[in-house]
């Protein structure tokens, strides 16, 4: 409440519903007037109506901006950012101002070389003043000389935690300006930003008595967290004024007066989705909005392009690279439009497959990170490697996933001539795979009788050889993971079998 001068209210209400590319705001509303909407609330914010400083009002060189020049003062609980060495920003008083909670109010100043709508000095055509947000400022403005912190302007923040995530909170606050008596006629442009990027809005002169702005902003809340950040470039025209902010509070939605009207009629466009895919497939969306009943949706790049469905499935993306994705939903509070850039990422193609077959072996290429072998269509249970030893004629393939998730196919028909090593029982190895020791047993050869036991890699390089008279065992443990010939010569005859070195022990 404000405590010096008379209470005005004014039944003008103005609600705006926003329409921005992603957001948790669910409606902003502007009430001509300079009372609080909501009475006796819980205020998360701290020292709100800035009584709680050691600056002097109404002294344009006892800044509270420490990039100022005129840096001085502080306001307890609140940070200055941005600005320049220029900037002036200030508190005022009633004195000078109308404030709407206490003696005090936070004035931003910054300059009188403000531009809000192009380089061309005093534009402002880009304002539109139907609503209470301001939608058409272009990218880089409103902006200022580097004095007065260029396009950043000057700001005031605080950080306000202990918020429930997905809740829905009420951001009131009170702006007014410089007073007309000064030469300041018309109204100024300044932003709020809660976290989902900056809201303009506009406030008007305010002499002593005079009404200014409140604003009501409803959303939901997206962290446990968030910083309230109002922004200022200074004044955007001649007689355009400067922000004057007071009175800013934040409480849950049940505290807000039921003199204010329910957003819960204003269509939100919200939608989710798998959006990092390979190649060539499909994706399904999931409709999270909420107040609608028709819905359109782009989906550039895709086929199909578009859709009208609730939940749009089968969504197919052939090439790589980023693509938007645009949904409208429109219930009986208005339209809402949701487009969330690069949304969806096809991976790159994964790199190509083939098959080469070597004796009873197939290959393939190196470098995925899985595999899985097939024959005759039927997986193959424990056919991981880039290579299998094939124990029978007929069509295999190999399904290779890259780092991606991405597969890639390779197949090899009509494979025929494989002999199965070692059978007739004249050679048996165990276990195979192996992991430390491959056992021998040869029965042909009578007990005693001289061996000669030889090991070779994939490149016919051998690596292990031995001698032995009884049943050996080859010791495994410093191969390489992979595929080996296993070669026995005794007595003038020759034994040969394959075996794989697993990495697993």
């Amino acid at each position: 409440m404000k405590k010096n001068l008379p209470q005005f209210l004014s039944i003008l209400i103005i609600l705006f519903l926003s329409f921005r590319s992603y957001s948790q705001i669910l409606c902003i509303y502007c009430y001509e007037q300079n009372d609080s909407i909501s009475q006796n609330v819980n205020n998360l914010v701290l020292n709100g109506s800035f009584e709680n400083t050691n600056c002097q009002p109404n002294v344009f060189s006892n800044s509270f901006c420490p990039n100022s020049g005129y840096y001085g003062c502080d306001v307890v609980n609140w940070t200055c950012t941005g600005g320049g060495s220029a900037s002036y920003a200030s508190i005022d008083d009633y004195t000078f101002t109308q404030t709407a909670d206490g003696n005090m109010a936070a004035y931003f100043g910054n300059g009188s070389n403000a531009s809000a709508c192009s380089a061309v000095f005093n534009d402002t055509s880009c304002l539109d003043t139907t609503g209470c947000e301001l939608l058409n400022i272009p990218v880089g403005y409103p902006t200022n000389d580097v004095t007065y912190g260029g396009n950043i302007g000057v700001s005031l923040e605080q950080t306000v935690s202990g918020l429930t995530i997905g809740a829905t909170y009420v951001l009131e606050f009170w702006a007014g300006g410089e007073p007309q008596s000064h030469g300041w006629m018309d109204a100024g442009v300044f932003s709020v930003d809660i976290g989902f990027g900056k809201t303009y809005l506009r406030d008007k002169p305010t002499c002593p008595g005079c009404i200014g702005t409140t604003y009501i902003i409803e959303f939901n809340a997206t962290s446990t967290s968030h910083t309230i950040k109002f922004t200022n470039w200074g004044h955007i025209c001649i007689p355009c004024t400067e922000l004057i902010l007071d009175n800013v509070r934040l409480y849950t939605l049940p505290e807000l007066s039921p003199s204010v009207p329910s957003c819960s009629t204003v269509p939100i466009a919200i939608f989710n989705a798998p959006h990092n895919i390979c190649p060539g497939t499909c994706t399904d969306f999931t409709n999270l909005s909420i107040n609608a009943f028709t819905y359109s949706w782009s989906f550039p790049g895709a086929n199909p392009s578009t859709s009208t469905d609730i939940n749009p499935s089968s969504i197919c993306y052939s090439t790589p690279g980023n693509y938007d994705v645009t949904l409208i939903a429109t219930g009986s509070g208005g339209v809402d439009t949701l487009t969330l850039p690069n949304y969806i990422t096809v991976y790159p193609y994964p790199a190509p497959q083939g098959i080469i077959q070597s004796g009873d072996t197939l290959f393939a290429n190196q470098g995925s990170i899985s595999y899985q072998w097939y024959y005759n269509g039927v997986i193959i249970v424990g056919a991981s490697n880039y290579f299998y030893v094939t124990t029978q004629d007929g069509d295999y393939n190999v399904v290779c996933t890259d780092a991606n998730g991405c597969e890639v196919e390779a197949a090899i028909f009509d494979v025929t001539g494989i002999q199965l090593a070692g059978n007739n029982n004249k050679l048996a190895i165990y276990p195979n795979p192996v992991g430390d020791e491959l056992s021998i047993k040869y029965p042909e050869i009578p007990a005693g009788t001289s061996i000669n036991i030889s090991v070779y890699n994939i490149l016919g390089e051998k690596v292990y050889s031995d001698i032995d008279h009884n049943q050996p065992t080859v010791n495994c443990r410093q191969l390489s993971s992979g595929m080996y010939r296993l070669e026995i010569i005794s007595a003038g005859k020759i034994y040969r079998a394959k075996f794989i070195k697993s990495s697993i022990r």
